[in-house]
């Protein structure tokens, strides 16, 4: 295989995947802004604060938290990208965050997978979102105790 055809078939195979994420992220996008124009997202917040605020989060998070959850850690991640633009969220919120999504994300896809190659789909489930619970309270923990509070945060630390 020469040079040439690697840098083909990566290109094609990059701009494929763009292009997938384009098809699914903007239907998305634009689905999440029409809901927060007729004021859904503020009720959806409004019920899920008592969830985020466990963890310290805001209860616009919870957006996230289902997309990171639901679709995957990709889709997840650009509607927290777009959501940190509109809500003011410390570093240490994000991070919590992305360590949820990052252990916990596409629950019901990969979950199907799993047990379509012979897993306990219960199992496999409780021990992935018991798992980004955990480490989800670990690092609030760690950042209270080490004096990082997400409420005593200053403004250089808001991103």
């Amino acid at each position: 295989m020469n040079w040439n055809e690697v840098f083909m078939e990566t290109f094609k195979v990059s701009f494929s995947t763009i292009l997938k994420l384009m098809i699914i992220m903007t239907p998305l996008l634009i689905g999440i802004e029409c809901l927060r124009d007729m004021g859904w997202m503020e009720k959806l917040s409004g019920k899920l604060v008592k969830v985020t605020g466990i963890i310290r989060l805001p209860g616009e998070a919870a957006l996230g938290l289902i997309a990171g959850y639901s679709v995957g850690m990709v889709m997840g991640s650009g509607i927290i990208i777009q959501m940190k633009e509109e809500v003011e969220m410390t570093k240490v919120q994000l991070n919590t965050l992305f360590i949820f999504i990052g252990i916990c994300h596409a629950v019901v896809e990969e979950t199907i997978i799993f047990e379509a190659v012979g897993a306990k789909g219960v199992f496999v489930l409780l021990s992935r979102i018991l798992t980004s619970l955990l480490f989800g309270f670990l690092y609030v923990w760690i950042t209270n105790y080490t004096g990082t509070s997400i409420k005593k945060s200053s403004e250089k630390e808001r991103v």
